[in-house]
């Protein structure tokens, strides 16, 4: 037995699974935004803006991807993987006389977060650049770009290029680079060797800045523009702007403009467009409407604004929680009867979600507080009054009443039940509230928590 993560980290097979069938729906983006860096005359600079966890990262390396398919001079991909990213996007790309051709663009990804302990990261960054075309890219026309590599590698440490890495870290190499030659030409020199050899612009993804100390990631930007003229590169940055800006400020001091500030460094801020959840539901298991676990656990993803990360991190979870009893109709594990069905089905989720997201919320639901998370998620919606007629007695309906019957809110039927779950205060002598066919006590309350902490009794590990 073995507990499976769902989490898709950016490998090649996950970034060409997604792509060619679209799981992310953003296939569409994806084409443009290359557009987009396909029709740049001129140095550019384009920052793409998201929330941590909602796929940035597998939003650049698809548009790479992308990108490498149209550059015959990668090395990268297989023909086969080729002929598959294009096949992804054959709607856009079109056939025969109307198709579209982007131009060779040379493209190298960045993590600057991996890189923020080297001592100056124009050295990381150019010896990225080289390490990647190395491997990337076949060098067909001439050895000027491998000749071009090897002067940076000399002057920088005198040695060959695997020790570049080390050295980088312990010594001041671009004082060094400096006082034997401008290193303004040195760079302008490799970048041209470079296109010459293997397209007409290249295309630099900077990824994690935001995630970066403070000194590193103001040096990055600024040694980015003052070093890096030549006017066919393109710089894409994919980061939280709103975390950027508490970096930058932690860097020159709370009252500094930082959004300003970001007017030198990006030509365009382009916010990444929101993935369409329905496929990525389907591929992890979420989108299972025929049970009401499912149904209360996209309700938290969607009240708690989930990124893709969060969201597989969540329903994993809620998965070990209390996936077997709630997925069982015939379950007898309920000493409780329908009361801690209710709880294993709906406050689960609801307290596996606040414990992500707010810790104060969680702290104050918890100990019966606040049962507004719980009205939020659940809402009036018709889902909800299915899920929660458990609550009702038999003359009461959430509908329009007829006769004999009483109409109520779900709303007070959800308070109702918070309270006698969460408020031990509220309970009768025999230490139980009775509510419609559900009976709460202290056992329900602890049967629930326990729940929580994914190691109960009902908790799965297959």
């Amino acid at each position: 037995m073995a507990i499976q993560s769902f989490e898709l980290e950016p490998t090649r097979e996950n970034l060409l699974n997604t792509l060619s069938k679209d799981l992310l729906e953003r296939n569409q983006s994806i084409w443009q935004f290359a557009r987009f860096c396909d029709a740049q005359d001129g140095k550019c600079s384009i920052a793409i803006d998201a929330k941590w966890g909602q796929g940035k990262t597998f939003f650049v390396k698809h548009v790479q991807l992308l990108l490498e398919s149209f550059n015959e001079f990668s090395s990268s991909l297989t023909e086969e993987e080729r002929m598959a990213i294009k096949q992804a996007f054959s709607r856009y790309i079109g056939t025969g006389e109307n198709s579209v051709e982007l131009q060779p663009q040379v493209c190298v990804y960045y993590d600057a977060w991996a890189n923020d302990n080297d001592s100056d990261p124009i050295l990381s960054l150019i010896y990225e650049i080289i390490r990647g075309t190395a491997q990337q890219y076949s060098f067909k026309k001439s050895a000027d770009c491998v000749k071009a590599a090897a002067t940076i590698f000399d002057f920088f440490t005198g040695r060959n290029a695997a020790d570049f890495a080390a050295l980088a870290k312990d010594r001041d190499l671009l004082a060094e680079l400096k006082a034997q030659r401008d290193i303004h030409h040195l760079v302008a020199d490799f970048l041209e060797s470079l296109l010459f050899e293997q397209g007409n612009r290249l295309v630099v993804f900077i990824d994690e800045l935001d995630r970066c100390k403070p000194t590193y990631a103001v040096q990055l930007l600024e040694r980015i523009k003052h070093y890096f003229s030549n006017d066919r590169i393109t710089f894409v940055f994919s980061v939280n702007i709103d975390e950027l800006q508490h970096v930058i400020k932690n860097y020159y001091g709370e009252g500094f403009d930082a959004c300003r500030y970001f007017d030198r460094f990006f030509d365009y801020r382009i916010a990444l467009p929101p993935a369409k959840m329905l496929r990525y539901y389907q591929e992890i298991g979420l989108e299972n409407g025929a049970w009401v676990y499912e149904a209360v656990c996209k309700s938290v993803v969607e009240t708690f604004s989930m990124g893709l990360r969060e969201t597989e991190k969540f329903y994993r979870m809620a998965r070990l929680a209390a996936y077997k009893p709630t997925h069982n109709h015939s379950y007898s594990g309920f000493s409780d009867g329908n009361a801690i069905q209710f709880s294993l089905c709906i406050i689960v989720p609801v307290i596996l979600g606040l414990r992500m997201t707010d810790i104060q919320l969680y702290n104050d639901f918890i100990a019966g507080k606040n049962p507004q998370p719980l009205l939020d998620i659940m809402g009036e919606r018709d889902i909800a009054r299915g899920i929660c007629s458990t609550l009702l007695d038999r003359n009461e309906t959430y509908e329009e009443a007829k006769e004999k019957q009483t109409t109520v809110k779900l709303s007070d039927k959800l308070r109702s039940a918070y309270t006698a779950l969460f408020d031990d205060s509220s309970r009768s002598d025999w230490g139980e509230t009775h509510i419609g066919s559900c009976t709460f006590s202290q056992q329900t309350k602890a049967a629930t928590l326990r729940a929580t902490s994914l190691l109960s009794e009902f908790a799965s590990y297959e």
